[in-house]
């Protein structure tokens, strides 16, 4: 049992830290808070320091353009990347893994333009009545010959700045249940698919999500992704990768967050003294580091199993990780504003409160808390 990183991992984490502290946390308060109000220049310029530092396209396969890099090189990068209260364009991003088994006319007009920066995707599962039961959802694509037809309305569609086309869950066959759902690619322009509101959320970082109606919306029978009825196993598989890529964010922002308050701690005076010199100081600084080295740990294994078997194997610990590691990066926070007091809550000179914010929507999104614990509970019994 090794707990190091290897020399390639150790060195992309360097590169990963220096580009966080040396293009982004001098200059980041000048950003807009959002990244689809940066100027093409800003969009540019973060780009090319991206490839500079060698951070772009980690975990694209590499006959595809990319690194071809593991889940735990993911994590890394995006540990230094929570760092900062603003989003990395052109980051570690990468489509979802069937997009790259897709037939060619999909990868030629959906994947390629995505990698070369042309374009971005949008995907949108959610609706007003079935969140975390996504085979509850009711939005139906009904076969008529060579096209779909799709029905229905859908809430959160996410990334759609800058994106061409959505990712739509429907039902196929309302008898399989779940198995009757599957995922088509639905060109943002197509007539009858609309936005019916812009839904402002709770992280001011995040941006808009948009609620979004299908009427009858013809989308050609090669726009299906995947096979017919594989819609929830390619979502479950998003799921999962999501929910691990949330614990790196959660302990860049804990670390972040954890290193300011010790600052402070150890330079601001009080009653005679240093603020760090209060024995109620210093219990919170170590219950901060009993939480972030938890993150950290559930983290690395979750990645570690996942580069070893696959998301079907790490399903509880992603699980894990997503359920447990988002509660711990909200209490490290929450006490590091409260050894800054009042200072804590400037949301311009210290970045807790665009990091509490973040990490409590994403208890929500990809299955809350409590989904998670069934997840695990599911696989404890069986196993």
């Amino acid at each position: 049992m090794n707990f190091e990183l290897n020399e390639s991992q150790r060195d992309l984490q360097t590169r990963a830290r220096a580009f966080i502290e040396t293009e982004a946390l001098p200059h980041y308060h000048s950003w807009p808070i959002t990244s689809p109000e940066y100027s093409p220049e800003l969009t540019a310029h973060l780009k090319q320091k991206l490839n500079e530092y060698g951070l772009s396209k980690l975990i694209v396969p590499k006959e595809f353009g990319g690194q071809g890099l593991g889940a735990m090189e993911d994590v890394i990068v995006l540990t230094e990347f929570g760092k900062v209260p603003r989003r990395m364009p052109g980051g570690p991003f990468s489509p979802w893994p069937v997009m790259y088994k897709a037939s060619e006319a999909i990868k030629e007009k959906y994947l390629y333009p995505v990698l070369e920066g042309k374009t971005g995707w949008s995907m949108c599962f959610t609706e007003p009545e079935a969140g975390a039961d996504l085979a509850g959802i009711r939005t139906t694509a009904v076969r008529q010959g060579d096209h779909w037809v799709l029905n229905g309305t859908k809430m959160w569609r996410t990334g759609h700045h800058g994106a061409s086309y959505t990712a739509v869950a429907a039902v196929t066959d309302a008898s399989k249940g779940h198995r009757g759902i599957s995922i088509f690619l639905v060109d943002n322009d197509s007539p009858g698919f609309y936005k019916s509101r812009d839904i402002p959320v709770l992280s001011r970082t995040w941006g808009i999500e948009q609620e979004v109606k299908l009427d009858n919306v013809v989308v050609p029978a090669t726009n299906l992704l995947g096979e017919e009825g594989a819609g929830f196993e390619i979502a479950q598989h998003q799921f999962n990768r999501f929910r691990l890529r949330l614990g790196g964010l959660a302990l860049g922002m804990a670390e972040r967050s954890q290193q300011l308050a010790v600052e402070y701690a150890k330079t601001r005076e009080v009653f005679g003294g240093k603020l760090g010199d209060n024995q109620a100081i210093q219990w919170m600084l170590t219950d901060n580091e009993y939480d972030i080295e938890s993150i950290r740990w559930n983290t690395y294994y979750a990645a570690w199993m996942v580069d070893r078997g696959g998301f079907k194997v790490a399903r509880k610990q992603a699980a894990m990780v997503k359920g447990y590691c988002i509660d711990a990066g909200l209490r490290v926070i929450d006490r590091c504003m409260q050894i800054l007091g009042g200072r804590g809550l400037s949301i311009d000179d210290y970045p807790f409160g665009d990091f509490y914010n973040h990490l409590r929507m994403c208890k929500q999104m990809e299955g809350s808390t409590e989904i998670m614990k069934i997840v695990m509970a599911r696989d404890i019994l069986r196993n």
